[in-house]
């Protein structure tokens, strides 16, 4: 008798005992154990024996850091990661995660972040220079920062393959960052337009990636996966309005993104979504309280997610 037919016949019988309530479970205790031997099964099977995941992280500023809390709950569920990529502060905490940092370091940087790890421009002198002599701040301290964080990695030493999104401001193309250095990458995806100089890379001026990909479902359906897992930081547009030139220009990308994204939406096979519009993009006591969203979003998510590939790799858990 075939070890295939074997396998799935045990599963139909536990599938009927379950159903006859023989262990005088309720049905959401018997979902969850049939689910868990499913999901059990699908984590085990070799790269090459079941569907390729890639997941995305949008942008979104400090409501970004619920990215942190989401890759949290997917890492403890032994989420199988073949592809990622990011946009802005999904591509940070995409290319940190990717690179090695613990999660727990991951969130101490974002917790205590400090204006000196970004620009050495963010002092008087910096600010009087951009209000009155329009000069940007630079953004180069925070690239040095990101070497200094994981060892000044290329995107070639990353476990899972890593692709994140800056634009060209004289052109507004989409340039992708797949090779070479990862900490310039990550800085020419957060380069905020209008606060940051550009960063000049092969004849190129680049800013931030939210305004022409916010959250990059394309990139990682281009590297081969077959389900698209996308993590987006829900932005709010009925609270307050922003109160500075900066908290203007946020809000700007993220109503382009809003629009970017309804696209972007409908490529993933699934979005978890953070719910995190109530945090200001700029709010720094307030990034414990994203991650701890994101968290929440992923676990209460997770249960559908599983279900939902489970049943797009059935196929290949019982072949």
């Amino acid at each position: 008798m075939p070890f295939r037919f074997i396998k799935t016949l045990l599963f139909l019988c536990l599938f009927c005992l379950l159903g006859q309530n023989v262990f005088a479970l309720n049905i959401n205790e018997e979902d969850s154990i049939l689910r868990d031997f499913a999901w059990q099964k699908f984590t085990q099977l070799p790269q090459d024996e079941r569907p390729k995941i890639g997941v995305t992280l949008s942008a979104g500023a400090l409501r970004g850091a619920s990215h942190i809390g989401v890759m949290e709950v997917l890492s403890e569920a032994n989420l199988p990661i073949d592809y990622m990529s990011g946009t802005s502060m999904g591509c940070i905490v995409g290319a940190l995660y990717n690179a090695g940092l613990p999660l727990e370091h991951l969130q101490y940087l974002v917790s205590n972040i400090k204006t000196n790890y970004i620009s050495r421009d963010f002092n008087i002198g910096g600010i009087l220079k951009y209000l009155f002599a329009e000069k940007l701040f630079s953004s180069q301290e925070f690239q040095e920062f990101i070497d200094k964080e994981v060892g000044s990695k290329n995107y070639e030493d990353l476990p899972i393959p890593f692709a994140c999104v800056s634009a060209d401001i004289k052109t507004g193309e989409k340039v992708v960052f797949d090779s070479g250095p990862l900490s310039l990458g990550v800085r020419a995806s957060m380069n905020l337009p209008g606060v940051f100089e550009p960063v000049e890379y092969r004849q190129r001026l680049l800013v931030d990636g939210g305004i022409v990909d916010y959250m990059p479902v394309d990139l990682v359906k281009k590297m081969g996966a077959d389900f698209i897992v996308a993590v987006y930081a829900l932005p709010s547009f009925a609270g307050t309005k922003p109160s500075n030139v900066m908290g203007y220009v946020l809000r700007i990308g993220d109503l382009r993104g809003a629009v970017l994204t309804e696209d972007s939406e409908h490529q993933a096979n699934f979005v978890i979504l953070s719910r995190v519009g109530e945090i200001a993009s700029l709010d720094l006591s307030k990034t414990n309280l994203a991650i701890e969203i994101g968290a929440s979003s992923a676990y209460q998510a997770l249960p559908l997610l599983k279900e939902k590939l489970i049943i797009n790799g059935v196929n290949y858990v019982f072949k």
